[in-house]
């Protein structure tokens, strides 16, 4: 299983590139890399942008496909296509995350890839929901790399995920940073808290 991680963006409310972010002595980009291989993905692809050669300096022992995205500040539609573009799609499909959240848990990738895996027939997306709420990784058939590819950059990727209720299957967690950002000051030092509650 490919997954595609997201970790272009700038984090200007954070100070800097979310992926440098530092949760408990590991890096939110760091966390999301080993969180995904522990699980069992077999290749990761990161989509970097701002301060690209910075994050991947500092990243450089990783066991992952480094991907730059020249038009990061477009959003992460734009992200999203340069991860597929970057080499082929297996068979298999294909895992999207976001650094934005490095709290998901590997025994939660574990569940979703086994969702996946044993999805019914017709289903081609497989997402974690909390509240009523999707979040995040989620997992796509191959087929639907076709139409993220065909969304314009300033289209948002979950029109893929609404284009056809029919098509995704939602699996159940009560977990909040399955679907909580790291976008602001208090969401970190929220995520720093639980991380020293584990």
């Amino acid at each position: 299983m490919l997954a595609v991680l997201l970790a272009a963006g700038a984090g200007r409310r954070l100070g800097g590139p979310k992926a440098l972010l530092d949760l408990a002595g590991q890096s939110a980009l760091d966390r999301c890399c080993c969180t995904l291989l522990d699980a069992g993905v077999t290749q990761v692809r990161v989509v970097l942008g701002a301060s690209d050669g910075e994050v991947r300096a500092a990243h450089s022992a990783l066991p992952v496909d480094f991907v730059s995205c020249s038009d990061w500040e477009r959003g992460q539609t734009a992200s999203l296509q340069a991860g597929l573009r970057a080499g082929a799609i297996p068979s298999t499909g294909f895992l999207l995350h976001t650094v934005d959240h490095p709290l998901v848990r590997s025994e939660q990738v574990r569940r979703l890839l086994e969702s996946f895996a044993t999805r019914p027939p017709g289903t081609k997306i497989v997402v974690p929901s909390v509240a009523q709420r999707r979040g995040h990784p989620a997992l796509f058939a191959r087929e639907l790399a076709d139409e993220f590819l065909a969304l314009g950059v300033d289209e948002a990727a979950h029109r893929v995920v609404r284009a056809d209720a029919t098509r995704v299957t939602h699996v159940l967690f009560d977990d909040p940073w399955l679907i909580r950002d790291l976008d602001t000051p208090d969401d970190l030092a929220a995520a720093i808290a639980a991380l020293e509650e584990i």
